[in-house]
C-alpha cells in the first residue's frame, strides 16, 4: 500500500519526486541515483544519526514517523555525503595535502536536480555549505582574522541543515513549511554556538574548529566569550524578530519544534496548543526562545564539522 504524507502534504506534482525519494531511481534508469558516489559504513551511520536528531523539525514540518521512514533514503544519503567531505577537508586542513574538489557538491545538485528539487533557495543554501568549508580551513590555518569572517563561520555553519529542512519542506509542497526552514535558520546556529562552548576542551585537544577557541586565541578569554555571547544574543533576537512576519502555521509549527515532541502524539497535542490567537502564541514563542537555551536537537550537529568525530 503507498503510504500518503500526513495530512496529505504532498501536491500531486510532487509524487514523481517522491517516488524517486524512495525507490532512488530516476525516470531513465534502474539504478538508485545516488549509488554514485557510493558512501562508506561509517558515513552512512553518522549520516542516518543527524536525520533522526532532527526529528522534531520533520515532525514541524509535517512528516509522521512512517513519513520520515519512508524519505530516509534520500535524507540518511545526504548527510552521509557531507560526512564524506568533511572528512575529505579534515585531512587537507590536518595535511595541508591536496584540496579536495567540489564533487559532493555537484552531487547534491545533481541529485535534487533530477528530483525537481534544487530550487533557488535550496540552491543559494549548497554555495553556503562551500562557503562555509572554505571559511572553516582559512580560519584554522591563519594566524590573524577579523569578527566579521568568525561571525559569517557561525552563520554559515548549519547551511547543511538548512538545505536539506528546505528539501523537505519542498516535499511537503505547503507554503508555511518553507517559512518554517526561514525562520529556524538563526536559532540552528545559535545551538552550535552553545555546543562549541560546552566542547571546548574537547575540540581542543582534537584541533577541532570551535568558534570559542579561535575567539579566545583571537581576543582573549573574556573579550572573546563577552563578544560571541553577543552574537549568540543577536542570534536569538534575530529569530524572535522574525516570528512577526510568518503565517500563522509557520508560527504553529515553531511551536512544535520548541517543544521538542519525541513522539508523533507529543507532536499533536503541540499543534492543538499552538491553536491560539496570535498574539499570545507570539508572546509564547518569545518566551520559549529567551527562558534558557533552547534545545530542539540531540545530539546537536555541526556542518561539516572538521572533528570527523560527530556532530
Amino acid at each position: 500500500m503507498r503510504h500518503a504524507l500526513l495530512g496529505g502534504l504532498l501536491v500531486p506534482a510532487r509524487v514523481p519526486a517522491l517516488a524517486q525519494v524512495v525507490q532512488g531511481r530516476a525516470k531513465d534508469s534502474t539504478a538508485p541515483v545516488w549509488l554514485d558516489p557510493r558512501t562508506s559504513l561509517a558515513a552512512d551511520v553518522k549520516g542516518a544519526k543527524v536525520y533522526r536528531s532532527l526529528a522534531p523539525v520533520f515532525r514541524a514540518l509535517g512528516y509522521d514517523d512512517a513519513d520520515r521512514v519512508l524519505v530516509s533514503p534520500l535524507f540518511n544519503h545526504l548527510w552521509a555525503v557531507v560526512y564524506e567531505a568533511d572528512w575529505a577537508y579534515e585531512a587537507h586542513q590536518l595535511s595541508g595535502g591536496e584540496k579536495p574538489g567540489l564533487w559532493w557538491l555537484e552531487h547534491f545538485r545533481s541529485v535534487l536536480g533530477a528530483m525537481e528539487l534544487l530550487d533557488e533557495t535550496i540552491d543559494a543554501r549548497l554555495d553556503d555549505m562551500h562557503a562555509y568549508i572554505e571559511l572553516e580551513t582559512h580560519l584554522l590555518g591563519a594566524d590573524t582574522f577579523d569578527r566579521d569572517d568568525l561571525v559569517r563561520a557561525v552563520r554559515l555553519r548549519c547551511s547543511d541543515i538548512k538545505a536539506f529542512t528546505g528539501v523537505a519542506a519542498a516535499l511537503t509542497g505547503r507554503p508555511w513549511a518553507r517559512e518554517l526552514c526561514g525562520l529556524i535558520g538563526p536559532m540552528m546556529a545559535f545551538i552550535d554556538l552553545e555546543d562549541d562552548l560546552r566542547s571546548t576542551q574537547e575540540d581542543a585537544a582534537e584541533g577541532s574548529f570551535n568558534t570559542y577557541n579561535l575567539a579566545v586565541r583571537r581576543w582573549g578569554r573574556t573579550e572573546g566569550r563577552r563578544w560571541l555571547d553577543e552574537v549568540g544574543s543577536g542570534l536569538l533576537h534575530e529569530t524572535a524578530a522574525r516570528l512577526s512576519r510568518v503565517s500563522p502555521r509557520a508560527l504553529q509549527a515553531m511551536w512544535v519544534v520548541l517543544g521538542r515532541p519525541g513522539t508523533d502524539t507529543a507532536a499533536r497535542r503541540l499543534r492543538v496548543a499552538a491553536s491560539r490567537p496570535r498574539s499570545l502564541l507570539l508572546s509564547g514563542l518569545r518566551r520559549k526562545l529567551f527562558e534558557g537555551t533552547p534545545r530542539p536537537f540531540e545530539p546537536h550537529w555541526r556542518s561539516l564539522d572538521t572533528s570527523g568525530g560527530g556532530r
